[in-house]
């Protein structure tokens, strides 16, 4: 099966141009989020998102309707990963009639069950519970689990990429991307792109 990509945290046209030229199929750009390395703002996301005709996300932690307003026009997608419940997905479902990513924060297999709350979402992400990513995924949890429809997330790097590639098609990659925290380099964007294909094949 095909294998979709989801580049996470990108922040220069350089990284950007690299993951459309090696096959990545969604672009994730973190906004209005100070606390992370990888933060830039509107303008910044407007500059870097001209002439991108793959799935363009904006990654966002509880989101206030005025910034998705912002948002809903440059991206094709909206990332919720904050503590959105699912009556707010569905408002923002209905309010904005703008693709949804919710992102679920797994401890343990008890953890899944969220998952079922969000229908409103049109992509569920799973990932650990550091918003950052540099935690790496206990793929324990997922012994016995269906999780063939959902991106799966949580410090994704070319060394686990195989055993993740075995439990979902749809891999999210963030600081396994990166020497220098909150920048990408481009050298291991291509190398993670290119093993992706010669595990598909």
């Amino acid at each position: 099966m095909k294998s979709i990509i989801k580049i996470c945290g990108l922040n220069n046209k350089s990284s950007i141009d690299t993951a459309i030229k090696h096959g990545a199929k969604f672009l994730g750009f973190v906004i209005n989020y100070p606390k992370s390395p990888r933060n830039i703002n509107l303008k910044e996301l407007k500059i870097l998102t001209v002439n991108v005709n793959v799935n363009k996300v904006a990654v966002m932690v509880n989101p206030k309707d005025e910034e998705i307003l912002q948002i809903k026009d440059i991206c094709e997608y909206i990332q919720c990963h904050g503590d959105e419940t699912s009556d707010r997905i569905n408002d923002i479902k209905t309010k904005f009639n703008i693709k949804i990513i919710k992102a679920i924060k797994i401890k343990n297999k008890s953890s899944l069950q969220e998952i079922s709350k969000y229908s409103a979402a049109d992509e569920i992400l799973i990932d650990t519970p550091a918003m950052e990513k540099t935690q790496t995924f206990d793929f324990r949890i997922l012994k016995g689990i269906d999780i063939t429809r959902y991106f799966l997330a949580g410090g994704i790097t070319t060394e686990n990429l195989k055993f993740a590639m075995q439990n979902t098609n749809k891999i999210d990659v963030s600081s396994g991307l990166e020497n220098v925290k909150g920048i990408k380099d481009n050298k291991k964007i291509e190398k993670f792109l290119n093993l992706v294909k010669s595990y598909e094949s």
